[in-house]
This record gives structure tokens, C-alpha cells and sequence, in this order.
């Protein structure tokens, strides 16, 4: 397996470094670990019980603290959010993160769903309406005499062009 690309984050003051191999990229779990000041070997413990995380962590070939390539044991980026959401830990950094983590799961239920459906709903009654106003407005004589004189205009403007046509063409003769 070749290591193609590579990206970092910064988690409470330490940098960690994200690879990407194959479509995936995986981040260790350990430096995370360090820089909250957890026991690394425990949580790894509880994430091979964890009945989803279990079955996603792989040893990576991965960039260590001391910038050296290691074997260390990787989550793929998409799932480690949801694995520092479980930690059973009172550090405070981590505590203000897994706040946010439920703000944003009420908001995405509650929020986009519940929003959605109601935007979607204010769009059909908002489409009805338009659609009725249109059959009225298209039937009042006020429209019929709109469109009379549309019609005219644009034979005036047809009239206009051929007679400046016809006046450039006489024009053009001369200078033969």
C-alpha cells in the first residue's frame, strides 16, 4: 500500500496528521489520546467492544508525534468525530466538544428534517397560489388587451425593420 496524500489538524495544541490511502483518510487514535490526557490503551480497548467502531479501525502506517512513519491504530476521518462524541472522559476540552456534537445532531434532525418539510410545504402552497392568480390574471380583459397591444408593437417593430432595411438597400444603390 502506497501512501498517497496528507493533511493535518490541530486537536488542543497538537498537530495531528491525517493519510490518505485509497480513498480513505485515517487518523490515529493515540495522539488524539495524548493530547486530551486519557489513557490511550483503555479507549482502545473500548473501541474494539464498540459494537460500530469496532469493525472500522485498522493498524495505519501513520506519521508519529516524533514524525517518524509508525504502525498505530487508525479510525477513518468520517467516523473519528463520532468516536471522540462517545468518550466517557471529564476533559474539559473534549466536554465543550461533545456539547457541540449534540447542538448539531438536534439541529440536523430537528432543524434541516422538520425545516425541509416545512419549507417544502410553504413552496407548494406558494406555487398553488400563483397558478390560481395566473388563470385569473390571464383571463381579465386587462390581460387580453396586454397581449392585443404586445402583438401590435411587435408588428410596428417588424414594419420598422424592413423599412430601414429597404432605406439602407436605397442608400448602398447610390455609392454603386
Amino acid at each position: 500500500m502506497s501512501t498517497k496524500l496528507e493533511k493535518s489538524l490541530t486537536f488542543k495544541g497538537t498537530t495531528i496528521v491525517l493519510l490518505e490511502e485509497n480513498g480513505t483518510w485515517w487518523i490515529a487514535i493515540k495522539p488524539i489520546c495524548e493530547a486530551l490526557g486519557i489513557n490511550y490503551d483503555r479507549q482502545y480497548k473500548n473501541l474494539k467492544k464498540n459494537k460500530f467502531l469496532g469493525q472500522l479501525y485498522a493498524e495505519q502506517h501513520t506519521v508519529a508525534a516524533d514524525g517518524k512513519l509508525r504502525n498505530m491504530i487508525c479510525l477513518p476521518e468520517f467516523f473519528i468525530y463520532g468516536w471522540l462524541f462517545q468518550l466517557k472522559t471529564n476533559v474539559p476540552g473534549l466536554e465543550q466538544y461533545q456539547w457541540e456534537c449534540y447542538k448539531v445532531l438536534h439541529q440536523h434532525f430537528h432543524g434541516t428534517i422538520t425545516g425541509r418539510k416545512e419549507l417544502i410545504k410553504e413552496k407548494a402552497d406558494s406555487l398553488m397560489k400563483i397558478d390560481g392568480l395566473k388563470c385569473k390574471v390571464f383571463a381579465s380583459t386587462e390581460a387580453k388587451e396586454l397581449e392585443a397591444l404586445d402583438r401590435q408593437r411587435r408588428a410596428i417593430d417588424r414594419k420598422l425593420k424592413k423599412l430601414d432595411k429597404d432605406q439602407l438597400e436605397k442608400e448602398l444603390i447610390l455609392f454603386k
